[in-house]
């Protein structure tokens, strides 16, 4: 078993970020449109618009574009793009971290490295 972290951004006001936002951002990256990119997620539009404009106006920074005509998002803010790879860093980061950190010994055996296995667990006296 390999164990996952899930990383959520915000304070005690407000959640700016997390794992559904992001997967959100990156498939309208992706479709180039928050409508495709709602619909490919089992969301409605307008829930998915409601999410993303609490995470722009928590971080201050626009995060996707809009066409003038209807006022549909059709794609990502360069502060959308910047964010969506500040996040993939920061994921990568920490399941290495993950990787490398020592287990508590209560762990099934299968989700410790071998380096871990062989570790002692220092004393507490």
């Amino acid at each position: 078993m390999d164990l996952v972290a899930k990383i959520f951004l915000g304070n005690l006001d407000f959640y700016a970020l997390g794992p559904g936002r992001v997967a959100l951002l990156r498939a309208t990256e992706k479709l180039g449109s928050l409508n495709k990119a709602a619909r490919s997620l089992g969301m409605s539009y307008r829930w998915a618009w409601g999410r993303l404009k609490d995470s722009e106006k928590a971080l201050g920074v626009p995060l996707l574009t809009s066409t003038q005509s209807r006022g549909q998002a059709r794609g990502l803010t360069e502060e959308g793009r910047q964010l969506l790879d500040w996040y993939k860093t920061l994921e990568e980061k920490v399941a290495q971290t993950l990787k490398e950190f020592p287990q508590p010994d209560f762990l099934p055996a299968e989700t410790q490295t071998t380096s871990d296995k062989s570790r002692k667990r220092p004393s507490l006296d």
